[in-house]
């Protein structure tokens, strides 16, 4: 057993993680996805596979049960910034992709982790994601910038942000405009407003 993370051994993850997702993409699974889903899964499986690893030391043939709780449960809320909708696409996603990892004899042990994610509920995790108390401050910095109260953030510190600290997920993720040069009309967005926003985007795309 790994004893130490290794950016060497984590971006093999991260690469192995590219090419199953290219398979997925291609088959009937993904395409039940609802479309917040399909846009979401990538980024998804890459945060998944990311702090599975980082915090955990554990590579897709080691996942258990308790382990992918823990990563979603408690990682995911506590270090991806990212918006509701985002969250509520996590455990449908990877669902699907860890059955096909099964199929795939990447993982043995699929039907022990999918019951793993039918006995989390989505409300659950969508709480925890809202718990402001739950975020690391590296999240809280990302929520800011997410949420349109930091203004005219740099680009590129945006995109190192993402690398380093939201395992490549977009902070843009589910808006209609860019982090980084938001309409002239929109100054910040309310927690009630953003909920409304999310809502009705949500409901466009399903």
């Amino acid at each position: 057993m790994q004893k130490t993370y290794s950016e060497v051994e984590a971006e093999k993850h991260f690469d192995s993680n590219r090419l199953w997702f290219g398979r997925f993409r291609t088959t009937r699974s993904f395409n039940k996805l609802t479309k917040p889903e399909k846009v979401a899964a990538e980024y998804i499986t890459r945060a998944f596979v990311g702090l599975s690893y980082k915090y955990e030391l554990r590579g897709p043939r080691r996942y258990t049960a308790k382990s992918v709780k823990h990563v979603i449960l408690d990682l995911f809320p506590e270090k991806i910034a990212a918006t509701n909708v985002f969250f509520t696409s996590v455990i449908p996603v990877l669902r699907r992709y860890i059955v096909f990892l099964g199929v795939q004899h990447k993982i043995s042990n699929a039907k022990t982790l999918v019951n793993a994610l039918d006995s989390i509920k989505p409300s659950e995790l969508l709480a925890r994601n809202k718990d402001t108390s739950n975020w690391d401050l590296h999240k809280k910095k990302g929520m800011q910038i997410l949420m349109g109260y930091t203004r005219d953030a740099d680009p590129k510190t945006v995109s190192i942000y993402e690398d380093i600290y939201n395992m490549g997920v977009p902070l843009r993720f589910c808006f209609d405009f860019s982090v980084n040069k938001p309409p002239k009309d929109i100054i910040m967005l309310t927690e009630s407003l953003r909920k409304r926003f999310e809502q009705a985007l949500y409901e466009k795309n399903k």
